[in-house]
């Protein structure tokens, strides 16, 4: 008769040392890790002026302060002879995948993991050099690899600039985000960016939405590097381009346009996106609309500029 309360008791005393060790187990708050920058200069990039002579406290990876005198038991890094400023903002970025891998077949040849993984050091390339802030255009990744590398960095998983990204590319059949180069008797699967009436752009926009995008990203011309399409030309209708936009903003989210040609980049202002991409056949018609409306222009003028002079190059190896 007394074996069943003293196994009511060994299993109290269990419960108890298995509550005991789990409450012992709990790891110490660490405290936070100070250090100091002294600048020798520092830039104030709202007024353009500079102040000599600074310390800057950190903790963890956050300013706590800045001021004119050393701060008390932390270690300080000497900038005294360098000019220290606020990190960069790189605000049209494509973050997965190799970013020297330009060829046609370069998206076909690489997995979601992979360009993700790719994503990951292209992220520390990028905070390595200095910025702390990064906006991805929009990737043609139907995982939304982008979206996933921005929630890690904000949860501490891996490190990187905080970022704000568009989903996939809203594009027409045959337009330039259409990913789907191959022959007709080899044509793959229709995929969910894709959309040739207005119903199909509000359906691909809440798509981007429902997985977390920031942004919206239409595609309202052609691009440069393109295959099947023509820079110059509007792609997405005017009619489009607004429900995206209405769609977006009842849900407190921006829209940005991929825009090179002139008539285009007109379209998607006069529907009310909030940025336009690239501009580069940009008229004064355009920018005067584009001032009315209070539209933003992202203009990415060093792609171009090195994309000139690598063809420079090329002409000259042709030549020689």
């Amino acid at each position: 008769m007394t074996t069943r309360p003293l196994k009511s008791l060994l299993i109290l005393a269990l419960i108890f040392a298995v509550c005991t060790t789990a409450f012992s187990q709990q790891p110490t708050v660490k405290p936070p890790v100070r250090v100091a920058i002294k600048a020798g200069r520092l830039l104030n990039v709202r007024t353009g002026e500079y102040s000599t002579n600074v310390y800057i406290l950190i903790e963890n990876d956050r300013i706590v302060s800045v001021g004119d005198q050393a701060p008390a038991g932390v270690n300080i890094i000497d900038l005294s002879n360098q000019t220290v400023m606020p990190g960069l903002i790189d605000c049209h970025n494509h973050i997965l995948g190799n970013p020297k891998d330009l060829s046609p077949t370069g998206s076909l040849r690489m997995s979601s993991p992979q360009a993700a993984l790719w994503g990951t050091k292209n992220l520390m390339v990028f905070l390595n050099s200095g910025f702390t802030g990064l906006r991805d255009a929009g990737e043609s990744d139907a995982a939304y690899g982008q979206l996933a590398l921005r929630d890690s960095i904000n949860i501490g998983l891996i490190k990187g600039p905080r970022m704000v990204s568009a989903g996939n590319f809203v594009s027409v059949n045959g337009g330039h985000g259409d990913a789907d180069f191959f022959a007709p008797d080899q044509v793959q699967p229709r995929r969910p960016n894709i959309a040739d009436t207005v119903d199909e752009v509000a359906i691909a926009a809440r798509r981007d939405i429902k997985y977390g995008a920031d942004w919206v990203k239409l595609m309202a011309t052609g691009g440069v590097l393109d295959l099947v399409s023509d820079f110059n030309v509007q792609e997405l209708s005017e009619a489009q381009m607004a429900k995206a936009v209405e769609v977006a903003h009842r849900a407190g989210k921006k829209v940005m346009a991929h825009d090179e040609g002139t008539e285009g980049i007109k379209a998607a202002v006069r529907a009310g996106v909030d940025s336009i991409e690239h501009g580069t056949m940009l008229d004064e018609e355009g920018a005067k609309l584009m001032q009315s409306k209070g539209t933003w222009l992202v203009p990415t003028l060093y792609t171009f500029q090195r994309g000139s002079r690598w063809e420079r190059t090329s002409v000259r190896i042709r030549s020689a």
